[in-house]
């Protein structure tokens, strides 16, 4: 049966002196992820918090990664373990969870994501598990539990002060920074694109790598902007990447354009 490795290659790329890198998908179509796995990207985030997709895309985006050698992490909408759950069942390797912001908030979410006493619910008839019988279930289960990677998403001013004993906690081995959302709650003017905004972002991104490395974990962030030194990030989305490319292709044919016939 396919087994669970998302910690064990996380671990390993970090362990080579890599930065994992990933980008973020919001489209419903599993081709999108399927033609970004093909460049050679380590993980896809199916975009549930913000993206419209639904439980059967995820799961059809998951195939896809799945089918092109990439990890499929899927963002829930919220700290549910329904939530959770039912990603970890259709496939997922991981779970992004949004706004955690304690230490509560993260036991709650990572029990959700481990056959335990009080936590995932147990069902061998779903794809997550290969629809294991026997000694397969039980095959599944430890490589669950020991390779499913818990994503807490620190996007808020309290995680960020709490950001300590939340990587403390067993099971919190990778961490993401969500700058965006984090701007907004410190009511940064501008955010990431103002020179202040973005200059204190930076600064709680550096003491964070600080905080979080000394716990013997990884942080991730946005790839670029000025964040450097993380052990993973993301490349925008998949919207935003066409849109830009899209934009940058139109402003140089314009140009262009303009250059004859000033020439003419």
């Amino acid at each position: 049966m396919a087994r669970i490795n998302a910690l064990e290659k996380f671990d390993s790329l970090v362990e080579q002196g890599q930065v994992i890198t990933g980008t973020f998908v919001m489209s419903t179509d599993p081709a999108v992820t399927a033609a970004v796995s093909s460049v050679g990207i380590d993980f896809v985030v199916i975009d549930r918090e913000h993206g419209p997709n639904d439980i059967i895309s995820s799961a059809n985006h998951v195939r896809a990664a799945e089918a092109n050698g990439t990890t499929p992490i899927i963002r829930v909408l919220t700290n549910d373990p329904s939530q959770i759950q039912a990603s970890l069942d259709i496939g997922a390797q991981g779970v992004i969870v949004p706004k955690i912001g304690t230490v509560e908030d993260a036991k709650k979410a990572l029990a959700a994501t481990r056959y335990q006493p009080g936590g995932r619910g147990m069902c061998p008839a779903v794809e997550g598990a290969r629809w294991a019988s026997g000694d397969a279930w039980f095959e599944h289960r430890s490589s669950s539990n020991q390779n499913v990677l818990f994503i807490p998403l620190i996007e808020t001013k309290q995680g960020v002060d709490n950001l300590a004993d939340i990587v403390a906690l067993e099971g919190v081995n990778y961490v993401f920074l969500g700058v965006a959302d984090l701007s907004q709650d410190l009511d940064l003017p501008g955010g990431m694109h103002s020179e202040e905004g973005a200059a204190e972002l930076v600064r709680i991104w550096n003491d964070a790598i600080e905080v979080v490395h000394a716990a013997g974990a990884k942080i991730g962030g946005p790839i670029g902007y000025g964040f450097e030194g993380g052990d993973f990030g993301t490349f925008e989305n998949d919207f935003m990447i066409l849109t830009s490319q899209t934009r940058k292709l139109l402003n140089d044919f314009v140009r262009e354009r303009e250059s004859l016939v000033a020439a003419t």
